[in-house]
Formats: C-alpha cells, sequence, structure tokens
C-alpha cells in the first residue's frame, strides 16, 4: 500500500455515490420524472384499454337490445312480432348503421348468411373460420353468448344470439362482431406516442435540470474551490455569492465566508495577542536576567535588594499570566455560569468591596431591584476592576460613583449599547462606575479595551493592559455590551448593558476568540 501523500486532493470513491453533487440530483431527478411518466402511461393506458373492452361489449349488447326491439314491434311497427328470421335480419340490417369496426351476420338455417359492416373494417364476416365457430356454438334457445376469437390477422369480439320468432322453424343465429384488435392497436399506437413524447421530455427535462442545477451549485462548487486554496497562512480567500440569490446553497456559502471572516479575525487576533504577550513578558523577563547577572552573592544588602526587586516582577508576572489565563476562559462555555441573583444584594456586596480600594468618596446609587439571570462572581470581579481603574486615574478623595439600574428596551441609550455588541432585549439592566479621574482622550476611547491597550494619558500607571479586556469579555459573555463616556479632566463612566432576558448561548467577546 502506497503512503498517503497530504498535499494529494481526496478522490471521490467510485460508482453513484463518487459522483458530484450535480450528477447525483440529475440522476434523481431524471429517475423520478421517468418514474412519474411511466407510472402515469401504465395506468392512464390499463384505463383506456379497460375502456375499449367495456365499450365494445356494451356496443354488442346494445345492437342485440335494437334487433330485439325491431322483432317485437313487427315489419309494420304496429306490435305484431317478427315470424320470419329471415325478414327481421334484412329490414335490421337495412336501417341499422354499423360501426367503422362492427359488423352485423344474420344467419338462417338453409339459407346464405346476411351481412353487414362499416365501410373500414378490415375482416370479412362471412369468413369461412367465422361462420363454422358461430354454427359449432350451442348456446340454447333464446340465448346469447359472447367470447373473443383471433382471426384474419386481428381480434374479435363476438356476441352469438339465438333468435326465436313464434311461427319460425327453422334456427336462426344473429351475430354482431367488433374489431376489437383494430381498437387495441389505436392505444397501442398511442402508448407509442406517449412514449416518444415521454422520452423527450425526459430529455428536456434532464438538460432544464442540468443548467438550473449548475446556477444553483455553483455557489458549492466555488466553495469546494475556495476550501482548496485556503491555507492557515492565508485565510483571505473567499467565495463569490449573488446575494439575489435566495436559496441554501447561496445562503451556505455566505455563512461560509462569514466563518472565514471570523476565524481570520481571532487568528489575527491570536497572533497579535501573541506578540503583545511576548512583549509584556519580555520586560519582566529582561529586569530578572539583568539583577540576576549584576547580583553580588557576598553582599547581603545587595541580595536583599534585588529579592525584593525580583519578587515584585514575579507578582506582575503572576499577574499577567491569570490574567491571560481568564481571556482563555472566556471563549469556553462555561465561562459563566448563571444563577439567581438580588440586584440590590450585588450592589452592596460590590461597594463593601471597593471601598478598600483606595481613599475616595464612595457612593452607591441602586435604583435596581429584583432577581436576575447572572453570573454573580464575574459581575462582581469585572465592577471591581472597573473601580480599581477609577482609583488608579482619580485623586484621593475625589468621587467614585457604583450606579444600578433597570432601562426599558426603547431608551434612546439603548441603540448604543446595542451597537456596541449588546443583544436586543425588550428590557436591561445598567450598572456603572463614575469617577473624576484623568478621563481618555476622544480619540482613545476605541481602543480601551484592547489587549494591553493603553491610553496615551496612562504610561506612567501600574497595570497589565489587560483590566478591561477581561471587562469586556465578562459582560459580552452575558450577552451585553460595555460603553464607555469620558471627557479629559473631567472623569469617565463605564456603563456595563445586560439584557435581561439572557441568548440563549453566551456570548463572547472578540479579545477572548
Amino acid at each position: 500500500m502506497s503512503p498517503h501523500r497530504e498535499d494529494e486532493e481526496p478522490r471521490p470513491p467510485a460508482g453513484f455515490l463518487g459522483r458530484t453533487v450535480r450528477q447525483r440530483l440529475m440522476v434523481i431527478i431524471t429517475l423520478i420524472l421517468g418514474l412519474t411518466l411511466l407510472l402515469t402511461g401504465v395506468l392512464t393506458f390499463a384505463v383506456q384499454y379497460a375502456t375499449v373492452s367495456e365499450r365494445v361489449d356494451r356496443d354488442l349488447d346494445q345492437e342485440i337490445e335494437e334487433l330485439t326491439q325491431l322483432a317485437q314491434s313487427g315489419p309494420e311497427r304496429d306490435g305484431r312480432a317478427y315470424d320470419n328470421a329471415g325478414e327481421l335480419f334484412y329490414d335490421f340490417i337495412s336501417i341499422a348503421v354499423a360501426g367503422e369496426d362492427e359488423a352485423f351476420l344474420g344467419m338462417l338455417e338453409g339459407a346464405q348468411p346476411v351481412y353487414s359492416g362499416g365501410t373500414g373494417r378490415s375482416f370479412d364476416p362471412t369468413d369461412p373460420e367465422i361462420l363454422e365457430a358461430v354454427s359449432a356454438l350451442d348456446i340454447g334457445p333464446g340465448r346469447a353468448q359472447t367470447w373473443t376469437m383471433r382471426t384474419q390477422g386481428t381480434t374479435l369480439r363476438l356476441l352469438v344470439a339465438d333468435v326465436q320468432l313464434p311461427g319460425e322453424d327453422r334456427q336462426a343465429q344473429f351475430v354482431v362482431l367488433n374489431d376489437l384488435g383494430s381498437q387495441r392497436a389505436m392505444v397501442n399506437r398511442q402508448v407509442l406516442t406517449y412514449t416518444g413524447v415521454s422520452i423527450l421530455m425526459l430529455l428536456a427535462g434532464g438538460a432544464v435540470a442540468h443548467v438550473a442545477l449548475g446556477r444553483l451549485l455553483r455557489p458549492l462548487q466555488a466553495l469546494r474551490d475556495a476550501t482548496a486554496q485556503i491555507h492557515p497562512e492565508d485565510l483571505s480567500m473567499r467565495v463569490d455569492v449573488n446575494t439575489a440569490e435566495n436559496t441554501d446553497v447561496a445562503e451556505l456559502a455566505i455563512r461560509f465566508n462569514q466563518m472565514l471572516d471570523r476565524i481570520e479575525d481571532g487568528v489575527r487576533q491570536q497572533r497579535q495577542f501573541l506578540d503583545d504577550a511576548a512583549h509584556e513578558l519580555r520586560t519582566p523577563l529582561t529586569i530578572l536576567r539583568g539583577n540576576t547577572e549584576l547580583l553580588q552573592p557576598d553582599d547581603p544588602e545587595d541580595v536583599a535588594t534585588t529579592r525584593v526587586l525580583l519578587l515584585d516582577e514575579l507578582d506582575r508576572m503572576q499577574r499577567l499570566v491569570d490574567d491571560l489565563l481568564i481571556l482563555a476562559r472566556a471563549q469556553r462555555p462555561d465561562f459563566i455560569r448563571r444563577s439567581p441573583t438580588e440586584l440590590a444584594e450585588l450592589a452592596v456586596e460590590c461597594m463593601d468591596r471597593m471601598t478598600t480600594l483606595g481613599e475616595r468618596q464612595w457612593r452607591l446609587t441602586a435604583d435596581a431591584e429584583g432577581e436576575v439571570l447572572v453570573d454573580r462572581q464575574r459581575l462582581i470581579q469585572a465592577l471591581l476592576q472597573l473601580a480599581a481603574n477609577a482609583v488608579k486615574f482619580s485623586e484621593p478623595g475625589s468621587i467614585v460613583e457604583l450606579g444600578t439600574a433597570l432601562v426599558p428596551g426603547d431608551d434612546p441609550r439603548v441603540p448604543d449599547a446595542v451597537a456596541a455588541g449588546a443583544a436586543e432585549a425588550p428590557e436591561y439592566i445598567t450598572l456603572s462606575v463614575t469617577d473624576q479621574g484623568r478621563g481618555i482622550p476622544e480619540s482613545q476611547l476605541e481602543r480601551v479595551f484592547d489587549r494591553f491597550g493603553r491610553g496615551d494619558n496612562s504610561v506612567n500607571v501600574e497595570g497589565s493592559g489587560l483590566g478591561l479586556a477581561i471587562v469586556k469579555a465578562i459582560v459580552e459573555a452575558h450577552g451585553g455590551s460595555v460603553v464607555v463616556e469620558s471627557t479629559e479632566g473631567i472623569g469617565s463612566r463605564f456603563t456595563l448593558w445586560l439584557p435581561t432576558d439572557p441568548p440563549e448561548e453566551p456570548q463572547h467577546s472578540d479579545v477572548a476568540e
């Protein structure tokens, strides 16, 4: 067995299952159309054959009934019945009009047969084979018998009736013959015509289906070509889709492009994340190495000083790694664990912890009450992070306020929250932290939530630059968004918008993908 090369394009197995989707659908459509035409033809012509046989028997019976009525009315039409079978046969044949495939034959003992028939008939009613077969019948006085016989290259349906007249002593038989074979041949010609038309319809339908399937499955072909060209180093390939086509296949291609957008964005952010993490870790590692190399082992004071510095750098690295782990977990389904939480109690608990962060005028405006379904621990973590930032960027004694509120879905501020990523909902919980600190330059508002993102006025402030990224990940996992309002020199307000009706699946922040 030869080894499989990864760069080889996999070949489909032979046979029907190995064909393309277009070919499979073509075969299925053709089979369904063919079976439909076949079933329609079988049922239609089976009914026609049965109808022909019933019509022939009905015509035979009708002619005998007319003969009986004529025999009873008499030659003068005065109700005095015929007493001469030859005269009855002659009069009936004279006035009765035989159909195109029909013939009448009157047979009287000791006399030549009297007959009449349609001009288009293909058989001779006085053929010896017919006369012999009729004479050989023993049907009983006044009775009739119907049967089918093959003669003269066709199939005849015959009805032989024994005629009994008052005063007539001779044996008399009246025969009605109908060319069943020619009428069936007409149906057979219709079958051939139907078969030819069905084949043409099948070919035409197959051609139309081939073209239609080609257009319908074009995005699928483009999708296959795109997947063959996509490489981890280049995820820019996209499938060309006509947005006007409202089909499942086109929708699949659109969703595929959207998936590639997310993957490309995720890969880009992961690469950026690794670059940023490497950059952030390089500094403490350089400090650790440099101070270790310069350490004087025989100088106790230098050892003690270096030890304090190294431990401080290790603590900073530990915080950085912990923050990175939180962001890594943000993409997992169990990142948040919702449980019924009382809003008022949540606000009080947060305020109790915030007051230990620094000497500020801490204020609580808890306007929201009631029980909500959130991850209490994660929300406390997010609010404490915002409070810690407020302490970092504000002066001692300044006001830092924690506010909670319930906001209806038609509030004019909701569109901004939705634009920031919050799911649409009839009602929202808002949790805000407001400070009187330095504020954030307007040009920096877009990047404060990026990993390792820092404003220009926070260069000398301690921190990893991951705090607000963690806040965003927690809020978006709840299906909400975080909105920042800030003015330099006046302060900032960070507001968490959480829908009271949480989405079925947790939403994850882009920073965690």
